[in-house]
């Protein structure tokens, strides 16, 4: 071949190949060149893996479908050789060379005779080598020396730039799956606070999304769907280049018109192509507010009713002793005790219910005797009379004769009662009805609390059993919060199952019933039995 066309044909070459951006696409167009100019029997390209070994990537001949994807260890046959080395070799018998590796031979069945193999490099480091297999007797071994090396030479920044773009691709493709998969809402806008990127959590919890029929995102650019006015915008461009990251909270609503609390970091993305860049990222914090109020909320509420029976317990206790230096009898000091000892019984029971109520939710273990239900009821009653007594209501009993023993915790049992009954005559009207019932069945016990009071709304409920939620009532009684979701979760260690029914200004009924057989998946431990008196 002359001069001007070998010049002619790489200036040819080097058009097609560079205009490649595909690593296989070059090695695939260094193949063709290679077997369509000599014509060989065959002709190949092996990538340079980063550990050494080698994998045919580009191959032509009637056996090439069996050489692409096979792979050579690392310095293994005449490849492998001149991909260690960086040097052409021209072997023109195979079988004269112990460097040959002849294994592929017997994989495809292919006759190898000679093998021209050039490397592919760039700088000190081989990306590929290319074999021309089995030339023909008329081709000019210095020439397809000279022509392959020049092949390789325009390949190499090639393959180099193909594997860059296809970092770049990856890489790309990697930030895409992160940002479109973050469970946090993202939005990237441009300088003028045009959306140029908007993320599904941002299009789930915002208001912001216009699908097309294909749910192609359209960008938007009003700044006040992110509660920023353009000022602020500015504002926020010119800090965040001194402060690195802004961050604040802010209160919106939801694509379902929900109340949600966001807390917001503002940071600038120079490297953002085709031009700078800010990314808006919130954190959802909606519940982690709710819970620091409810937190604050319940703080004051324990405190709250725990001062009033201390402040009982105190003043008690401060009358008794000025009547006793005073040497004052008329002070009636058995009623004074009582109204101590009460208070501090209010207080043991909050106290009990807050620790119990803990722990029943992380572990339920009860401590399990035999209960003679109508001592425990007489028990309850006795303590609660008082406050029946002072609100002049009328506590009515139904308890059925001659009841079976129970097995189940006595304490905690005890005091599912005791809540029931002083939230019955919490929230009864002066001269109102309380009624407890207590029957037993062949399965379950069944223990029953109603009252005529002002009743409970269809709203509150729902909650009524959830920790540190208060109803609304007429009276706005105190509370925690934390009686009834005791009662459930005693209740629910046991096997058993607490409901209501309340009908709005008539009056409510709380009951619960206990298996006559704790479940053998309840977790508990089994205290003495006894039969046990109160």
């Amino acid at each position: 071949m002359t001069e001007n066309k070998t010049s002619t044909f790489l200036y040819e070459a080097a058009l097609t190949i560079s205009a490649k951006l595909d690593t296989n696409e070059v090695l695939q167009q260094l193949m063709s060149l290679t077997h369509q100019h000599f014509k060989p029997d065959a002709a190949s390209v092996a990538l340079v893996n980063p550990d050494g070994s080698l994998v045919f990537r580009a191959a032509s001949g009637e056996s090439a479908q069996h050489i692409l994807g096979m792979e050579m260890p690392r310095g293994a046959g005449i490849v492998g050789w001149v991909a260690e080395h960086g040097q052409q070799l021209w072997v023109p018998n195979v079988y004269q060379d112990k460097r040959f590796y002849p294994d592929a031979d017997e994989h495809t069945g292919f006759k190898t005779s000679s093998i021209l193999a050039v490397p592919v490099r760039m700088g000190d480091q081989t990306l590929a080598v290319v074999e021309m297999i089995n030339p023909g007797s008329e081709t000019d071994l210095q020439e397809a020396q000279d022509t392959i090396t020049a092949l390789a030479s325009l390949a190499a920044p090639a393959i180099q730039n193909a594997r860059l773009f296809e970092q770049v691709k990856r890489a790309e493709a990697r930030y895409q799956s992160l940002f479109e998969q973050n469970l946090d809402p993202i939005i990237i806008l441009d300088p003028r606070g045009n959306f140029l990127e908007v993320n599904r959590a941002a299009q789930k919890l915002l208001p912001l999304a216009r699908p097309e029929e294909d749910d192609v995102f359209v960008p938007q650019t009003d700044l006040e769907q992110l509660a920023l006015t353009p000022a602020e915008y500015e504002d926020l461009k010119t800090r965040v280049d001194v402060e690195g990251v802004i961050t604040w909270e802010i209160t919106t609503r939801t694509a379902d018109a929900e109340e949600c609390t966001l807390e917001v970091y503002f940071s600038a993305l120079p490297h953002y192509l085709p031009s700078d860049a800010y990314q808006w990222l919130a954190h959802d914090v909606t519940d982690r507010v709710a819970l620091d109020e409810m937190r604050e909320q319940l703080s004051h509420m324990i405190v709250h009713d725990l001062r009033v029976p201390l402040g009982n317990i105190t003043n008690t206790l401060e009358l008794v002793l000025t009547a006793w230096r005073e040497k004052d009898v008329s002070v009636p000091f058995e009623q004074v005790l009582e109204i101590g000892l009460r208070s501090a019984h209010r207080m043991e029971r909050l106290i009990s219910n807050i620790l119990d109520a803990r722990r029943l939710t992380t572990r339920k273990t009860l401590t399990v005797s035999t209960i003679r239900v109508p001592d425990m009821v007489a028990e309850v009653i006795e303590v609660i009379q008082t406050s029946i007594r002072r609100r002049r209501h009328t506590l009515i009993r139904r308890i059925q004769d001659n009841l079976p023993p129970m097995q189940g915790d006595l304490d905690l049992l005890r005091r599912v009662l005791l809540n029931l009954l002083d939230n019955a005559a919490k929230y009864t009207p002066d001269g109102g009805a309380i009624t407890l019932s207590v029957q037993a069945d062949e399965h379950d016990f069944h223990f029953a609390v109603s009252d005529n009071g002002f009743g409970i709304a269809p709203e509150d409920q729902v909650h009524l059993f959830e920790m540190f939620y208060r109803a609304r009532t007429q009276q706005q009684q105190g509370g925690a919060g934390i009686g009834l979701a005791f009662c459930k979760l005693a209740v629910e260690a046991h096997g058993g199952k607490i409901d209501m029914r309340s009908e709005h200004g008539k009056g409510s009924t709380f009951a619960f019933s206990i298996p006559r057989h704790l479940p053998e998946s309840a977790i508990y431990h089994e205290a003495t039995v006894t039969e046990n008196s109160l």
